[in-house]
């Protein structure tokens, strides 16, 4: 839900796409995941049968992937942003 991490730091989704690809390594040991697939289909149907407004998570219906960070990646996201900004 890279638009929701985007618009809480107040930064351009391209942004969390170019610390997602430069830190794919750590990011992705820490908890970031793209489901795919059956992981997918499963987390639609958990969303739909709890019956959340989809608004809530973006347009997933159509969507082929959908990256997710659980609570320890979004902290480490945090950690990379704020360094990045310099002293």
């Amino acid at each position: 839900m890279k638009d929701q991490a985007a618009s809480f730091f107040e930064v351009t989704p391209r942004t969390i796409d170019n610390y997602l690809e430069q830190n794919s390594e750590e990011l992705t040991r820490n908890g970031y995941e793209v489901l795919k697939g059956k992981r997918l289909k499963d987390i639609k149907l958990a969303i739909q049968g709890a019956d959340v407004p989809e608004i809530d998570f973006g347009n997933i219906k159509m969507t082929p992937q959908l990256g997710v960070f659980d609570f320890r990646t979004f902290l480490n996201l945090a950690m990379l942003l704020r360094e990045s900004e310099g002293p």
